[in-house]
């Protein structure tokens, strides 16, 4: 028997150079543009991940900016020693803001380091500029901000509250212009100051009796009949009591509030709940218009009537006409200037009605009113005074210019005027680490700050 031998050739031929090279570019193809898409992944995650913490930083600037005045901030900064930086603010400067190759005046700039996020440290430049707000910041304006609060009754008119009023007039008199309306007619506001005794319960038989306040006000456009036909001459839609502070409510709901603690076993005190109206603040827009001659009496009265001799101040503000206005009624061909007209020829008057029985009208000037005035209408040499006594009939009644200003204790010293930059542009930019001056910002941010 023939013994047959198989015999199994392996194929060791492998693969060829060609096939290798076919196979490294099919691969690159492949692998090269998914490496791209991750390197480009991970260099925007990245960049959004910066731009998003450069925008916390911004936002977080902004408020700051909104809750502190300039030089608190300026304090803030200058008062930081971030490590290999030193924050810096330039202070009302003289600074080329908008590229154009000339300083503007009054910038403010803060330079500063924030290390406060945890992914890294940024370096940032905050600008403010005024000069976009001239006309706002120029504006002479009555510091009355220490007055703020929940006591205060405020009476406030927008600058052109008139010009409803000329309207109606001038459908009345026949042909006759705006400018001549205004110069026959008179403004009066009226405060009205009430007050009564209420009794609250606190719980466990105790109760307690306090003042609460009513004070409300109301304007009236009286326009002279005599160049009207067929109305009175006031204008209808003025003339309604409207409340400027009320406060029983509020005590009331203070004392059930004290109450329901009291129930719960925790000690109250009955003096949290005892009102008080502090101040009364008018703020007199005076109507320029009205003024284009020296007049004989007054354009724009306020009254307060106070007949429960409420004690609290009433601050009697002028307000600044705004250039706007005054460019408004400005007139070339007659030459008439609204500015120099209202400084020499405005002339207000103010009246304090109390009641003090026994009253003498000799012996006025020795008694002070409950109600004491604070006002810049000092300044003005024509501004009228009067103090009324109720409980006097007529002119018997009356104290006139400097004894009624001793009365009322009149100040001027309490309602100074300023005139400084309060509104700016803002400009938040936040770069990388040491990169301000080298490279662009991660993020700029703009926007508004009244101070």
């Amino acid at each position: 028997m023939k013994e047959y031998t198989e015999r199994r050739q392996l194929n060791n031929e492998g693969f060829s150079l060609i096939e290798l090279l076919i196979a490294i570019v099919i691969l690159s193809i492949i692998v090269v543009p998914l490496l791209h898409s991750f390197v480009t992944s991970a260099r925007t995650n990245a960049k959004s991940r910066n731009t998003m913490h450069a925008t916390a930083i911004a936002e977080d600037v902004m408020e700051q900016f909104e809750a502190h005045t300039l030089e608190e901030m300026a304090d803030t900064y200058e008062a930081a020693t971030p490590t290999g930086f030193t924050n810096s603010v330039q202070k009302d400067a003289s600074l080329d803001v908008d590229g154009d190759g000339a300083a503007e005046d009054g910038i403010w700039r803060y330079t500063f380091r924030d290390e406060k996020t945890t992914s890294g440290i940024y370096d940032v430049v905050v600008t403010l500029d005024p000069n976009g707000y001239t006309a706002l910041n120029e504006k002479d304006i009555v510091n009355i901000q220490n007055l703020a609060g929940n006591l205060n009754a405020v009476y406030s008119e927008s600058e052109d509250a008139a010009q409803e009023a000329y309207g109606y007039f001038e459908a009345y008199s026949g042909g006759r212009d705006v400018m001549e309306i205004a110069r026959n007619t008179t403004k009066t506001i009226e405060i009205s100051i009430d007050s009564s005794r209420i009794l609250l319960d606190l719980g466990d038989g105790e109760n307690v009796e306090t003042d609460v306040y009513l004070v409300t006000a109301s304007t009236v456009y009286h326009c002279n009949s005599a160049i009207l036909t067929g109305i009175s001459g006031d204008y209808p839609q003025n003339g309604t009591d409207y409340v400027i502070f009320s406060n029983e409510e509020a005590v009331r709901a203070k004392a059930a509030e004290l109450k329901k603690q009291k129930e719960s076993g925790n000690p109250v005190d009955a003096e949290e709940i005892i009102s008080q109206l502090a101040n009364i603040i008018v703020c007199l827009q005076p109507r320029v218009e009205a003024t284009q001659s020296a007049v004989t009496s007054a354009v724009d009265k306020v009254i307060v009537n106070n007949p429960k001799n409420v004690q609290t101040n009433l601050f009697l503000v002028e307000q600044t006409p705004s250039a706007e206005r005054i460019d408004s009624f400005t007139d070339e061909s007659t030459g008439f200037n609204p500015y120099s007209s209202w400084n020499n020829n405005y002339k207000a008057a103010f009246e304090l009605r109390e009641t003090w029985p026994g009253w003498m009208s000799s012996a006025g000037a020795s008694i002070d009113s409950a109600c004491r005035l604070r006002t810049n209408l000092i300044d003005r040499s024509n501004t009228e005074y009067i103090f009324n006594d109720l409980s006097v009939s007529g002119a018997a009644g009356n104290a006139v210019g400097d004894v009624a200003k001793d009365i009322m204790g009149a100040d001027g010293g309490l309602t100074p005027t300023e005139r400084r930059n309060r509104i700016y542009d803002m400009r938040v930019q936040v770069y990388s680490r040491d990169t301000i001056g080298v490279q662009s910002p991660v993020l700029t941010m703009t926007g508004t700050v009244i101070e």
